[in-house]
């Protein structure tokens, strides 16, 4: 029975997607005692994890290496393992089409190579973040075309992902996991697969409550940063800091809870799940007009922080068109190489537009293309020998020596607060 195996952790578990959500579910649920394959359609992820290396800045190779030599986890582009398999997690990628509505391909694809090797006694779980109704309304088809019956033969849940890339304090382990079901039994036996991977396993009525659940803690962090954005704009024009405007707020003990602004969102979740509950308003008659004005303020911050550097250069008698802009950060938040939507892409390909000569530095993304360009990051032995109008810090990681940055420009433009004053440079706030 499927249920013993779980208990005993005997079950094999496929894992489809070894991302930033894939990889550290497979590693937790190998490090618990199961035997876990994980599938992915890149040969370079597959051949990583292979040789216990990891592609994921969050799961360390110490991690996998053991795990890979003991057998409890292997990776491979062969999904006919799905065959063995008592149980499959699908981790693919969610996007927004350019029209920003919701893209479920890559769903639909896991769903169906499951489906094509689907037995009996088989839980499938989704945890890719999706609308409400995805699960039921486009997994559970593609994989009842097996001929098997829900809750029955196989069983279908949702358990949203709720990775914090770069959190060292919310692990898998210790964030909870929502479950639901499209049946009881097929939340049951969600909730004793992720019994000993997590510490709190939270079961929901159904797939739709978990479903909606994640759409709303991800929208909720994207409007109040798309309000605070709004404000730092407004305290600019009023001369006044928006740090220090945060900081007295703060000091209030309920019904504040501080956001901070910055030069645009990024990542996989806050600036395309609100996107995916604005679809599902839409498709119900209503109109998210919180989720689309806040969307807007977003969308404007990096055409805020070129123009507030150009103003900045101006008091210095240097034109924009003119300058050697030096960026720091490319990684969508600190201590990751995950450029997924990130702000500094787009702060960057203004900055090109707009003529000025721009180099970067990220100890954790060796590249980017941007604007047909391909751009390397400059090392710190290189950043020594060269001289920079000034340096516009994007995202604060932790590794970076901004003092010696500073010794090489003529100020630093802190879009994040996140550097004391400095010796060598003189720092400007947001």
């Amino acid at each position: 029975m499927l249920a013993d195996r779980l208990r005993a952790r005997s079950a094999h578990i496929a894992v489809l997607g070894l991302g930033y959500a894939g990889l550290p579910m497979a590693t937790e649920l190998a490090q618990a005692g199961y035997l876990v394959t994980g599938l992915d359609t890149d040969p370079e992820r597959v051949r990583l994890i292979s040789a216990g290396q990891s592609p994921v800045s969050d799961v360390p190779a110490s991690a996998i290496a053991p795990l890979v030599e003991r057998g409890r986890l292997r990776a491979t582009e062969d999904f006919a393992v799905l065959a063995e398999v008592d149980g499959a997690i699908i981790c693919v990628p969610t996007p927004l089409t350019p029209e920003r509505r919701p893209d479920l391909r890559f769903v639909e694809s896991a769903a169906r190579s499951i489906a094509a090797h689907l037995h009996p006694d088989t839980l499938v779980v989704l945890q890719s973040t999706c609308a409400p109704g995805t699960t039921r309304r486009v997994v559970l088809p593609l994989l009842e075309a097996s001929g098997l019956r829900v809750g029955e033969e196989f069983f279908v849940a949702f358990a949203p992902e709720r990775i914090d890339p770069g959190n060292t304090r919310y692990t898998v382990r210790n964030t909870p996991k929502l479950v639901g079901g499209i049946t009881p039994r097929c939340t049951e036996l969600a909730a004793l697969l992720f019994a000993p991977v997590v510490e709190q396993v939270v079961p929901v009525s159904s797939p739709e409550v978990a479903e909606l659940s994640k759409l709303v803690e991800n929208t909720f962090r994207f409007i109040n940063i798309s309000f605070i954005n709004e404000v730092a704009l407004l305290c600019d024009r009023l001369g006044i800091s928006i740090w220090e405007v945060i900081e007295a707020a703060s000091t209030k003990p309920f019904a504040f809870m501080p956001h901070y602004p910055g030069p645009g969102v990024g990542g996989h979740c806050i600036p395309i799940v609100p996107f995916y509950l604005e679809a599902v308003a839409r498709e119900h008659g209503m109109v998210a007009e919180l989720i689309e004005v806040a969307g807007r303020i977003n969308d404007t911050m990096p055409v805020f922080v070129v123009g507030k550097l150009e103003r900045l250069l101006a008091e210095r008698g240097k034109r924009l068109a003119e300058a050697r802009v030096l960026l720091l950060g490319m990684a969508y938040k600190p201590d990751v190489n995950d450029t997924r939507e990130s702000p500094s892409l787009r702060v960057l390909e203004r900055l090109l537009a707009c003529g000025a000569q721009v180099g970067y530095h990220d100890p954790y993304v060796p590249y980017v293309r941007c604007g047909g360009r391909l751009l390397h990051s400059l090392g710190m032995e290189e950043l020594v020998t060269q001289r920079f109008d000034c340096a516009v810090l994007l995202t604060a990681h932790s590794a970076v020596d901004y003092e010696a940055i500073g010794r090489q420009v003529g100020f630093v433009f802190d879009t994040r607060n996140a550097l004391p004053a400095l010796q060598s440079a003189p720092v400007l706030r947001f």
